[in-house]
């Protein structure tokens, strides 16, 4: 039975949604924001609700294209949206995509979990872009664990990874559920890990669709995951194939499914710090492994360290930082009250109102990027910065993990803000 959600909305009618031109999952979270407050202001009368196809094949007024375009849904994506929901009107491609994920979720062990569902995580309802949904491919139970997230340098030290696989076993035996984005290098021996001891699941979180295992070359690793009551979840549609744009959002999932993330190795323009101001912002622990002065692959960790990053020497000082986890192991002592604001990553507050000065050495990329957002005046994502940029993906990156270290730009859950 194809359950009713917010504003009567179904699980089908979610998929079709993300299936529109120009969506997104940032889109998709804003209306599922606005319908799950709209219905909550009206809860009282209860007699009011309706179902989004009654008999005249007009959509209620909750969801119109005004108000799509308000929740700035662009004109082409409204209209197609408007479409659905008034006659169920698809293109012939979003006709293949809406059946193809209709029968990856009737097989075992393949969901489509709401932010309405009771199991989807409660930490992960905490952070300003929640993704309206998730698919997941596994256990769902494995949700409801106490989660640490580990991320750190696709390129990393033979030291890196064994430490790493360490503290994820530990961490493991522990009842702590690891949560990684199953790329190669750290995320590869942080579930790896985590599996040793068959003790607790581990979760991969990909930047992917699930019907495209990225790399290929950990298949065996996510079918493993899987086996030993794991699960993969991603926010993007089943068919969405690698893309550089994709991976930096899913770490506000990694970190926002976690009580804390431990930034095993990082260089100065690593991804993995992208995870920590993610981490930041959502109020969760930030925990880095020192290295060696030389290592380029530990300036990131230094430098989180330098900032306020709690170091680990072992698995009891991630156990003790987090305050969930302390309550869990540690019932007959109160967890430590927490009321000096720490700030770790790359951004700082700048004084006075006033914005961080570009610095000299920047690429041309940045002071691109910079000139238009100065201009634009407004926080923006992704694709509307390519846009208006006309920089291609990579570039982009660059120049916004650039920006973000120096503190000239902050990353507020995928919108991109001078500050």
């Amino acid at each position: 039975m194809d359950t009713s959600y917010a504003a009567g909305l179904t699980q089908t009618d979610w998929l079709c949604l993300s299936f529109l031109s120009g969506i997104g999952p940032a889109r998709l979270s804003r209306l599922y924001t606005y319908l799950t407050q709209f219905q909550s202001d009206t809860s009282q009368d209860q007699t009011e609700k309706v179902s989004l196809f009654e008999a005249d094949n007009n959509p209620p007024d909750i969801i119109s294209y005004d108000v799509l375009r308000a929740l700035k849904w662009p004109e082409v994506t409204a209209r197609q949206a408007m479409d659905y929901l008034s006659t169920g009107t698809l293109t012939e491609q979003q006709i293949i995509k809406r059946d193809q994920s209709l029968a990856w979720l009737a097989e075992p062990h393949h969901f489509l979990v709401l932010q309405e569902d009771l199991c989807y995580p409660s930490e992960l309802k905490e952070i300003s872009v929640a993704p309206a949904f998730l698919y997941v491919e596994g256990d769902r139970n494995a949700l409801a664990l106490p989660k640490i997230g580990i991320v750190g340098a696709r390129k990393c030290t033979r030291h890196g990874r064994d430490i790493t696989f360490q503290l994820a076993e530990q961490l493991a035996s522990r009842g702590i559920c690891v949560v990684s984005g199953g790329a190669i290098g750290i995320d590869t021996a942080a579930h790896q890990g985590a599996l040793q001891g068959k003790t607790t699941p581990t979760i991969g979180v990909m930047g992917t669709g699930l019907l495209h295992h990225y790399p290929t070359q950990n298949t065996a690793l996510f079918e493993q995951i899987v086996e030993q009551g794991g699960a993969l979840i991603s926010e993007y549609p089943l068919t969405t194939s690698p893309r550089p744009h994709l991976f930096p959002p899913r770490n506000r999932i990694i970190s926002g499914l976690s009580m804390g993330v431990l930034v095993a190795e990082a260089s100065i323009k690593s991804g993995s710090l992208i995870s920590a101001s993610y981490a930041v912002q959502q109020n969760r622990d930030v925990f880095a492994l020192p290295g060696r002065l030389s290592d380029k692959q530990s300036e990131g960790c230094h430098q989180l360290l330098r900032q306020g990053a709690t170091l680990v020497r072992n698995v009891d000082d991630i156990l003790e930082e987090c305050s969930a986890t302390s309550l869990l192991f540690e019932n007959t002592a109160m967890a430590e009250d927490k009321t000096t604001e720490r700030v770790v990553g790359p951004r700082k507050t700048p004084l006075h109102g006033s914005l961080h000065q570009i610095p000299k050495t920047a690429s041309e990329g940045a002071k691109t990027l910079v000139t238009v957002l100065e201009k634009e005046a407004t926080a923006m994502d992704f694709d509307a910065l390519i846009r208006l940029t006309q920089m291609n993906a990579g570039r982009m990156m660059q120049a916004l993990m650039e920006l973000e270290l120096s503190g000239c730009i902050e990353n507020r859950e995928g919108l991109y803000g001078r500050c």
